[in-house]
């Protein structure tokens, strides 16, 4: 067996299919922490597709696996947090819509299988997205505010790589350049917004600077149709903003 392979093995049996919704006592989150849950949720549902595509693409196989790996452990972990201090419908179709896409990314990647774990990447990461806003009405103000931004654009750095990749792949729909601008344009107004906030903490802000220096260079390779170096650019700047918004997302919850 292929080590990519292994790697998709692996991930896929991490936690039996009834660990999700295991309840046991926890200590009850803060309102924002749990907000975060929520997005990080979001964001680990578009790596793992990302991650995914990127092995079917053939760029740094054994890392995207790893990343994969890594994804479906945490993905597993903050539910089985959530779940037990979250109720309603939509932690609940939350559960039911990762058990069908932990199928669909158990399979080997391959470019009749491109389209279904795409859409079911954005499925699930709008519910939790979903999830996300939910929560911050539920504790409006500007901490609110800050981490439902900071959260939409760490989910939207994972699928535009994913986009990109998927183009890369020759596996995207027609519109993928226009989806990808509209979503580019997105990004960048959110971002815009938490760089000119003048209330932030001094962590959070060398975290939203750091990201809008690589948003340069990342919005350029996604940018970048058909083109091999711009792909695998943009696979490895996802990683680096990703890392930036999680500080930031924590130094503001």
């Amino acid at each position: 067996m292929k080590r990519r392979d292994l790697l998709l093995a692996s991930a896929s049996m991490i936690l039996p299919a009834g660990a999700l919704a295991a309840k046991k006592a926890a200590p009850q989150a803060s309102p924002l922490v749990t907000i975060n849950r929520a997005g990080m949720l979001a964001m680990h549902a578009e790596r793992i597709g990302r991650c995914w595509i990127q092995m079917g693409v053939g760029i740094d196989t054994q890392r995207a696996g790893m990343q994969l790996q890594q994804s479906t452990r945490e993905f597993e972990q903050i539910y089985a947090s959530l779940d037990r201090t979250v109720s309603g419908e939509l932690i609940l179709l939350i559960e039911q819509r990762w058990r069908v896409y932990r199928m669909a990314w158990g399979a080997k990647p391959a470019p009749d299988g491109v389209r279904r774990l795409s859409s079911l990447a954005q499925d699930l990461s709008d519910q939790a997205m979903k999830l996300a806003a939910q929560l911050a009405k539920a504790q409006p103000g500007d901490g609110s505010r800050r981490l439902l931004g900071g959260s939409e654009i760490r989910m939207l750095t994972q699928r535009m790589a994913r986009l990109a990749l998927t183009r890369q792949w020759g596996m995207a729909p027609p519109d993928v350049s226009l989806v990808l601008a509209q979503q580019r344009k997105t990004f960048s107004a959110q971002l815009g917004a938490l760089v000119a906030d003048t209330a932030l903490p001094e962590n959070a802000r060398a975290d939203i600077e750091l990201a809008r220096q690589q948003w340069t260079f990342f919005d350029q390779t996604l940018a970048t149709a058909e083109d091999l170096k711009a792909a695998t650019q943009a696979a490895g700047l996802s990683e680096r903003m990703r890392e930036l918004l999680d500080g930031f997302c924590t130094h503001v919850s």
